[in-house]
């Protein structure tokens, strides 16, 4: 595992010299050391990389297109992201994490909202997999998702509106992803981003990292009404990040009671890090309410979408 702020890691993926590595990482970028990152380069080792051509939606801060280049022994990699500073981030880590790899790193240069590009385009149809962790919680200042709310009588929590400077890697804007089907359960940007690749990369594999908040269940019916054969690579259950919002999960519990249907969707909260003790996510925010800093937990899972053919 590539850990790129304080551990010691191999210069090759094979365990040669071994030598510090330190990653940039300001305020504005998603925290590389975040055990998301790990669960998702764990689920990346067992994707089956080498050798491939691998476009990261959301490059971030370039940590695991260091991780594909040196420890998946990836081909070629691809990325971008929404905020251009990342891009450039993305580019001065890897040549410090890969320096022997850094050549075979070709970042789209500028804001790209998902693949929207024509360069993202050009790239992406070269890509054998295209791989993206991206948020599923609607910004909790979206009007839409306010009146969602509202009308289910769920508070927001205190701290949800302040905007933290890493805000669009948490959150993504619920309204402008209402067309899609699955935005209901905050996956309008993921199935956005299935929908395009699977238009302008109709062969290539995804690799997606996600918060299993909803259930696995759903989130594999989403991969496979857009066209993809899904299956779970890896998992790991974490603690939910003190500072996101998690009443769009209440209100989509509470809008389903009484309707006969709430059996099959209850959200899956945890109140130990072994998963022991479910919690459903009112059960979760009434212990939040009580403490912001009681630990609450969740899955974190890694699919693997194969397209299925036409």
């Amino acid at each position: 595992m590539l850990n790129p702020t304080s551990s010691r890691a191999n210069s090759s993926p094979h365990g040669a010299d071994e030598h510090v590595l330190t990653a940039e990482a300001p305020s504005f970028a998603f925290n590389p050391t975040d055990p998301w990152t790990q669960t998702f380069q764990r689920g990346l080792e067992l994707a089956g990389l080498k050798g491939k051509k691998v476009y990261e939606v959301g490059i971030g801060t370039g940590i695991n297109a260091a991780f594909l280049l040196r420890q998946c022994e990836a081909a070629e990699v691809y990325g971008s992201d929404l905020d251009p500073r990342l891009v450039e981030l993305a580019e001065r880590n890897v040549r410090s994490l890969a320096p022997e790899q850094a050549d075979r790193f070709h970042p789209v240069k500028g804001p790209v909202s998902l693949i929207d590009t024509d360069e993202a385009h050009a790239r992406i149809a070269q890509s054998d997999v295209v791989i993206g962790c991206l948020p599923q919680v609607g910004d909790p200042t979206d009007p839409h998702l306010s009146a969602f709310r509202e009308a289910q009588s769920v508070p927001l929590a205190e701290t949800a509106e302040a905007k933290a400077e890493d805000h669009i890697a948490h959150y993504y804007p619920w309204a402008m992803f209402d067309t899609y089907p699955f935005n209901s359960v905050g996956l309008g940007l993921n199935e956005a981003l299935l929908q395009r690749v699977r238009k302008h990369a109709p062969e290539a594999d995804v690799v997606m990292n996600f918060g299993c908040r909803i259930g696995t269940r759903i989130i594999m019916e989403m991969f496979e009404a857009n066209g993809y054969a899904p299956r779970l690579l890896h998992s790991q259950i974490v603690r939910q990040d003190v500072g996101t919002d998690i009443s769009f999960f209440v209100t989509l519990e509470k809008a389903l009671k009484g309707t006969g249907v709430e059996g099959d969707f209850v959200c899956e909260f945890f109140a130990d890090e072994k998963g022991e003790t479910p919690l459903s996510a009112r059960e979760a925010q009434q212990l939040l309410d009580q403490d912001p800093q009681t630990p609450i937990y969740h899955l974190v899972g890694v699919i693997h979408g194969k397209p299925v053919p036409a």
